[in-house]
């Protein structure tokens, strides 16, 4: 009982500070649990296509696991991811700043290199990072910078030396030499610092440049002089199609926003085209818009419809800032008209043949459009609806 008196008090701080402790790993595992669960739920949400689509089996076209019974992805799951995601259309979808790739479509993020000694296949403990600046090179007056630099066990950069560089078109599984870049650490052509050991390549395509790229260099890195090989990718797109102008106009219709874009065609075809809308006061995202559709050659208005609904449940009044408008032109061998031609479109879609990319790149407008003012209360709250998405919810009811 003494014991007790005199060390009870102690025994009572240590008790408190280890279930403290306890608390905290049990919260923190659980808060990383439900924020990996918050960013698939988003990342599912901004799909701009059916994420249930294959999942019928239990199949990889569904969440990933995310709440899937053991025994499979069962109908009534698979009916309940659907309804949720099927509150908005294909072509206006929620986004936060979670969905990276789409609130920062214009910049491609490369995992540093963790280097292997050539002669004893262990790592050095350095890692060497090659970076481009964006994800493509659009236009033959647009220059691509990549960087490079390595780092030590301690991550402070080191001296690097570029003993060969080349730029390679990819194509088929195979590489083809193409126009050379130049690299310096002088502090010009694109290099931010003189002599800081990060080395900045520039390259500017031709006009056969067309597709997927990769710039490896060979290097010398450290003071046990270590040799190794890197590679960077990014895509190149030499001539424009088209060009967002800097015209836009924007409107409430049927319960939702409409952002009218003007763009200058040059080479008419089918393009596929995206737009981002922002909270004006926050810089919030809130989603971002889909037109696929023809263009003429000339001057086009392009409609971008961000869905009511999207806006009501954000719960956020205009003004908003639409941006990032970015697409591409439509480059397939297939004329998604064959599909509906029987036997015939069929023998087309097994002849078709092409040695181009699938895709050229429109020229992008980075800036912002801010649109009216308006009241949040204003957008309809009714959930999206049509034919397609009653024929999915009968498809899946009869697997029940």
């Amino acid at each position: 009982m003494d014991l007790f008196r005199r060390y009870g008090v102690y025994l009572t701080v240590v008790i408190l500070v280890l279930v403290g402790l306890i608390f905290y790993f049990v919260k923190d595992g659980f808060g990383s649990d439900q924020e990996a669960k918050e960013k698939a739920r988003q990342e599912r949400m901004a799909r701009n296509s059916d994420p249930t689509q294959g999942n019928e089996s239990g199949g990889e076209g569904g969440d990933g696991g995310e709440g899937i019974p053991d025994d499979g992805a069962t109908p009534e799951y698979i009916l309940e991811k659907y309804l949720e995601w099927a509150e908005y259309p294909p072509f206006s979808r929620p986004m936060s700043i979670l969905n990276h790739d789409l609130a920062f479509p214009f910049i491609i993020e490369t995992s540093p290199d963790y280097t292997i000694d050539a002669k004893t296949n262990e790592p050095t403990g350095y890692v060497c990072l090659f970076q481009p600046k964006t994800w493509a090179v659009i236009g033959n007056k647009d220059m691509m910078y990549v960087t490079l630099e390595c780092r030590d066990k301690a991550r402070n950069r080191v001296k690097v030396s570029i003993d060969s560089h080349q730029v390679f078109k990819e194509w088929e599984g195979q590489r083809f030499g193409v126009v050379s870049a130049s690299v310096n650490d002088s502090g010009t052509d694109g290099d931010q610092t003189r002599g800081d050991n990060i080395h900045t390549f520039s390259w500017k395509p031709q006009k056969a440049d067309w597709g997927q790229m990769s710039l490896v260099a060979e290097i010398t890195y450290g003071p046990e002089n270590l040799k190794t090989t890197l590679t960077s990718s990014f895509f190149s797109s030499p001539s424009i199609p088209a060009e967002f102008n800097g015209v836009f106009s924007d409107s409430l219709q049927d319960g939702s926003l409409i952002v009218r874009a003007v763009v200058n065609v040059y080479k008419k075809g089918k393009y596929h085209l995206e737009a981002n809308l922002k909270d004006e006061k926050n810089g919030e995202y809130i989603a971002y818009a889909v037109y696929d559709g023809d263009l003429v050659s000339g001057s086009n208005e392009v409609e971008f419809t961000f869905f009511g609904k999207i806006l009501r449940d954000k719960d956020l009044d205009g003004p908003y800032l639409a941006t990032s408008f970015r697409g591409h032109r439509v480059n397939l061998p297939i004329d998604p008209d064959w599909f509906n031609q029987g036997a015939e479109g069929l023998r087309k879609i097994q002849a078709a043949k092409t040695t181009e990319p699938d895709r050229e790149l429109v020229l992008p407008y980075k800036d912002e459009y801010k649109t009216k003012y308006y009241k949040v209360e204003s957008f309809s709250n009714s959930a999206w609806d049509s034919a397609d998405k009653q024929n999915r919810i009968r498809q899946i009811k009869a697997l029940q």
